[in-house]
């Protein structure tokens, strides 16, 4: 029997899951754990109330941690919490063999291959949505995490299998370096896709999240880890150029963060509110622009959200260019997901897919919202499954 530990760290949460497999191979998944941050000096006085409170004494074989930062060799500093983690501290304070670490948004990406029919709401060729399983009732609530919010203890999917295909938490085949088959197990979604095309995610949250995977020569998969949240963002009307002008004016630089955000959908607003004159506007968080947008209430938040979403669906059409993601798009983070059927599919995908010559080559990639509650801790289970404790 091993047990290992898999840890999705936000900013504002922690959500932590034993997962046990025994000789025959099976998976055993305890209930997810969720702890605020708040009131914590360090990560390991998490890990420390966790093995107290939540049946976590005993030895643990392999620690693997998603965390909102970017990983550098051993080490991740968690942007919004000032906390640097360490996997060589981390493997001593829980006297375990190993500690992976990973950025949340690229374990995402490790998820995709294992993710099932009902983790994710695919966008239809109209513009139309499936249904959307997990989508929150409230509009615009975004999770300072970036995760969709709405989610507690134990929440959907917390189960024995959290709705991903592979019950045990493995994948068909071997293939790749780190074990993940190439076969994506909730269909390939257009025609003349196949396991072995590449997928890219993008998370918009509290930042920009963008990762993807691409298949490696051992026939599985390498993850694609970098900063393309803060690429230029670009406008394709003079509308969206007035409002770039006023991000750079702001900012100094447009990036793409700086309006696919939570913080971003703010900085929309302020801008369209500039643009037309309006220098008295009431401030309001992203939860409120979304919320009268959806409303019809404020013509200027509406502008906002629209305008979102088409710079969304243009980063997105960007980012399946660059890795050749005839596989699918994945929209994970807190955003999307939580917005369900209000979100404008119709619009995403005019953006998405107004790339000139190319228009063709993106209408035959599928994109997907991920609807799975815990994607990240998914990812984190799914690096265990293939690099057990001692390997390199």
């Amino acid at each position: 029997m091993t047990r290992s530990l898999a840890v999705d760290l936000g900013g504002s949460h922690v959500r932590l899951r034993l997962v046990e497999d025994d000789d025959g191979a099976r998976r055993r998944r305890g209930p997810v754990q969720v702890v605020e941050t708040r009131g914590f000096a360090s990560f390991e006085a998490v890990l420390g109330q966790w093995r107290e409170r939540a049946g976590g004494g005993g030895r643990l074989d392999a620690v693997a941690v998603a965390a909102a930062g970017p990983v550098a060799g051993d080490r991740v500093r968690i942007t919004n919490l000032g906390w640097t983690l360490r996997a060589r501290e981390i493997e001593r304070f829980l006297g375990a063999a190993r500690c992976l670490l990973v950025n949340d948004v690229t374990a995402i990406a490790w998820a995709l291959p294992r993710l099932g029919r009902g983790d994710v709401r695919e966008l239809g060729a109209d513009g139309s949505q499936g249904s959307a399983p997990g989508a929150g009732a409230g509009p615009g609530v975004i999770d300072p995490d970036g995760r969709a919010a709405g989610k507690g203890v134990n929440g959907p999917g917390a189960g024995a299998t959290d709705g991903l295909a592979a019950e045990d938490g493995r994948g068909s085949g071997a293939g790749g370096p780190d074990g993940l088959a190439a076969a994506n197990v909730h269909g390939a979604g257009a025609a003349g896709m196949d396991g072995r095309a590449a997928m890219a995610v993008i998370a918009p949250g509290t930042g920009l999240g963008v990762s993807g995977l691409v298949p490696d020569a051992s026939g599985g998969f390498a993850a694609v880890e970098g900063e393309g949240g803060h690429r230029t963002l670009a406008a394709r009307t003079p509308r969206e150029w007035a409002i770039v002008n006023r991000l750079v004016e702001r900012f100094g630089h447009a990036s793409a963060e700086r309006a696919l955000s939570g913080p971003g959908i703010e900085a929309l607003y302020r801008a369209i509110a500039s643009i037309g004159g309006v220098s008295r506007r009431e401030e309001k968080t992203a939860t409120e622009i979304a919320r009268d947008a959806f409303a019809r209430t404020d013509p200027v938040a509406e502008e906002a959200v629209a305008t979102f979403t088409g710079f969304l669906g243009s980063a997105a059409g960007d980012l399946a260019l660059t890795l050749g993601a005839r596989g699918g798009v994945y929209l994970a983070g807190g955003i999307v997901p939580e917005w369900g059927g209000r979100f404008d599919a119709a619009r995403f995908l005019d953006g998405f897919r107004a790339k000139g010559r190319f228009r063709d080559y993106l209408a035959a990639v599928p994109v997907r919202v991920v609807t799975h509650p815990y994607p990240a801790l998914a990812g984190a289970e799914a690096l265990l499954a293939c690099r057990p404790a001692g390997a390199s």
